[in-house]
């Protein structure tokens, strides 16, 4: 079983761009690899995240789709083991059924049997052409495995709208990084630098950010609900909108913050500090709420 293509791109790029397996897998098997000989394709086939023959597909067939000659999408969903004939055939009766003719991959979508990112890289890739989002997870797979290779510092990067859903980055430099929209659900990036970053309208919730540096940082309209922000600096960053709710904020720095129409937790059975330069609504009271002024 091969690992790449002729063109050299890893396997587990292109599993992550078909949408066969998510970014979290992706790290996971990463990170295995460094203590033994297995390659992806067997550690992912190991774990039962997909079958052998989809990662044979992926591995030997993938990259001659665009050269040969062109056959209906189903031929290659069924190829790579991604449709029985049992749903292939339950697929042409429902065709059969509508007024309008409706394509195939999309009834096979809104049937639950494909996802929409797998119909997209099939299409984009047999036909050759550019896909936004096949762009941004390639990157977000770099990352990956620079950061299992001991990189960390990613300072400047461009990350905008990237799913980093329960990515594991402990530690790294994202500093003027822009990772506007990005959704960084229940990641953990505890310790890392964002300063000067812009997250705004980022989906950072049940995210890990203990000990994290975002002085200086972007993030309007960001969600950090049930988030964990256990002595997060948040010195002289823009906050206005963000969602707080939940959140653990023991020991949060927020001197110099703009909190203005941010929603903010109502109970503090901890200190969160604030100083002179920090902007509230007119109706939140840090002293009040409990929270503890820096001199």
């Amino acid at each position: 079983m091969k690992d790449r293509q002729s063109s050299k791109k890893p396997l587990g790029q292109i599993l992550i761009e078909a949408g066969i397996i998510s970014i979290s897998q992706i790290e996971i098997a990463l990170q295995e690899q460094k203590y033994n000989d297995l390659r992806i394709g067997e550690i992912i086939v190991l774990h039962g995240w997909t079958k052998q023959e989809t990662v044979d597909f992926f591995a030997e067939r993938w990259s001659k789709l665009s050269q040969e000659e062109k056959k209906p999408l189903a031929y290659y969903f069924q190829e790579a083991g991604l449709l029985d004939m049992k749903q292939i055939n339950a697929i042409l009766r429902l065709q059969k059924l509508k007024q309008n003719k409706v394509r195939f991959h999309r009834l096979a979508v809104e049937q639950g049997y494909l996802k929409q990112i797998t119909v997209d890289c099939f299409v984009a890739h047999i036909l050759n052409t550019r896909d936004s989002n096949t762009i941004a997870l390639a990157k977000i797979y770099e990352i990956l495995e620079s950061y299992t290779q001991g990189e960390k510092d990613f300072q400047g990067i461009e990350l905008c709208k990237a799913p980093l859903m329960g990515v594991s980055f402990q530690g790294i430099k994202l500093d003027r990084a822009n990772l506007t929209k990005a959704d960084l659900t229940r990641a953990d990036l505890s310790h890392s630098s964002f300063v000067e970053a812009n997250l705004d309208r980022a989906n950072l919730t049940k995210a890990i950010f203990t000990g994290v540096d975002f002085s200086k940082s972007k993030l309007t309209g960001a969600n950090f609900r049930d988030a964990r922000l256990e002595k997060t600096n948040f010195q002289s960053a823009v906050l206005e909108g963000v969602d707080f709710r939940g959140a653990y904020l023991a020991k949060a720095n927020f001197a110099g913050a703009n909190l203005k129409k941010a929603m903010l937790p109502l109970h503090y059975t901890y200190e969160v500090y604030y100083d002179r330069d920090t902007f509230f609504d007119s109706d939140f009271d840090p002293k009040f709420m409990g929270w503890k002024i820096m001199k």
